[in-house]
């Protein structure tokens, strides 16, 4: 009878005992008291056994509650984070991918001079990645925006050895380096558009790099052919030599930089390509472009480009000048030079800096000091930007355009990024619509993942 009663007591009284008593330093003595009490007949195999595994159950529903809540899930297999992003990578690191994107929708209103450039919306872009290393050393990408079509759609598509000092090799289609607007992701930008000047950078090619880097310089080079949706037909493609170099004497992590950069460019051209270039004001939903050369005649050009930033807490200020030497092919046609610059100013109201990344010459991510959300307001930034290009030249009268524009940010985290910008064209001198001088305010929902 006694023994039946211990029994009782235990069975009945375990829940109480365990939410008394830390789990692990517990369980062991219970289970030995369990043991005793059945080997000595007190408890039958049946309730002995169905006693046990409750006291497993609970020590697994305890050791649940006590996990984190998330962020990281580990198998022999794989390893998931979810933590901003999505990143997949085995137990030792050797094999890793991320899968990511952005999208970014665009509505522009147009105050109209003389041309009618035409108001509306677009999606400006809308990508999506996959990155990520093979046996550590070996890394690639594939990026493609469904803003276009086929061949055009492909971004970045590249291959990646990294397994040299400081520095990489890379072969594939990707950015030539030049200039820090454009080496600064679309992401990142201050302005919904990069300056007038851009047009004078080379855009994504298909070469091969070789990059190094240190705590306070970058050296990149490249030797390239034409994009990837560029075919050569009866004549070879052309090529092109392109390097950038960056130098940071100041760098204080979210306080303090001073950044200089310089970069060259030389792209020798078949002998009936021509060449042409033209510019949007500094907004990607008209297709009407303000200034423009029109076709005419070239054999090689040389591209140089010099940047420089500097950024004080809140504040920063950057700049650039760019110039474009065409040679011309036709017998009287004089060699021509286009030209441009700009210079931006940008302060936080909510404290926060720009993310300048001394490793790579760019701009990064912002992270807000207060997230809206979680007792924050996000992060808010204003900005204003001046930028002239002059597209005449010779017997080129492309025009010159001078333009000023005005920036407000919000970024409520680190994903999402709310942009409003107002451009207004203070001239236009020469080419096809001088004296046009409209206006456009611009809006802009971003989100990348």
């Amino acid at each position: 009878m006694k023994k039946t009663l211990m029994c009782t007591a235990i069975i009945t009284g375990l829940p109480m005992l365990m939410a008394m008593a830390d789990v692990q330093a517990a369980d062991s003595a219970l289970i030995e008291l369990l043991k005793v009490l059945h080997e000595d007949g007190t408890l039958s195999d049946i309730k002995y056994k169905a006693i046990v595994q409750l006291v497993e159950e609970e020590k697994a529903a305890k050791a649940i509650e006590k996990a984190p809540a998330q962020m990281s899930v580990e198998t022999a297999q794989v390893k998931i984070a979810t933590k901003g992003k999505l990143e997949i990578a085995s137990p030792d690191d050797e094999f890793k991918m991320r899968i990511g994107g952005r999208i970014m929708v665009d509505g522009a209103v147009y105050d109209d001079d003389i041309a009618a450039l035409g108001s509306g919306s677009e999606m400006r872009r809308a990508r999506l990645f996959a990155q990520g290393s093979l046996w550590k050393v070996w890394n690639y990408k594939l990026q493609y925006d469904f803003t276009g079509t086929g061949k055009a759609g492909i971004n970045d598509a590249y291959i990646q050895y990294s397994g040299l000092p400081s520095s990489s090799i890379k072969v594939g289609n990707f950015k030539e380096p030049y200039s820090l607007q454009n080496m600064t992701s679309s992401k990142y930008m201050t302005f919904m558009e990069r300056g007038l000047p851009h047009l004078l950078t080379p855009g994504r090619s298909i070469g091969l790099g070789y990059g190094a880097t240190g705590s306070n310089w970058t050296i990149n080079v490249g030797l390239f052919a034409q994009g990837i949706d560029t075919t050569a037909g009866e004549n070879d493609q052309s090529y092109a030599l392109t390097g950038r170099v960056t130098y940071v004497p100041i760098f204080v992590k979210n306080q303090q930089a001073l950044h200089f950069g310089a970069g060259y460019s030389y792209r020798n051209l078949d002998d009936k390509q021509t060449l042409r270039f033209r510019e949007r004001p500094e907004s990607h939903i008209t297709n009407v472009r303000l200034i423009d050369t029109g076709n005419f005649d070239a054999d090689s050009l040389q591209r140089f480009n010099v940047e420089a930033l500097w950024m004080q807490g809140p504040f920063a200020v950057q700049g650039e000048y760019s110039r474009v030497d065409v040679d011309r092919v036709i017998a009287g046609n004089s060699d021509v030079g286009f030209e441009g610059y700009y210079i931006e100013g940008s302060w936080f109201l909510t404290g926060e800096s720009i993310n300048y990344n001394p490793k790579k010459g760019a701009l990064g991510k912002i992270a807000p000091k207060g997230i809206l959300g979680k007792g924050g307001v996000g992060a808010w930034q204003i900005a204003t930007r001046f930028s002239r290009l002059n597209l005449t030249d010779q017997d080129i009268n492309g025009g010159e355009e001078d333009n000023i524009a005005i920036g407000l940010n919000w970024y409520p985290n680190s994903n999402l990024k709310f942009m409003a910008n107002y451009v207004r064209v203070l001239d236009v001198d020469g080419g096809p619509n001088a004296g046009d001088e409209p206006s456009v305010f611009s809006l802009r929902a971003q989100v990348e993942f």
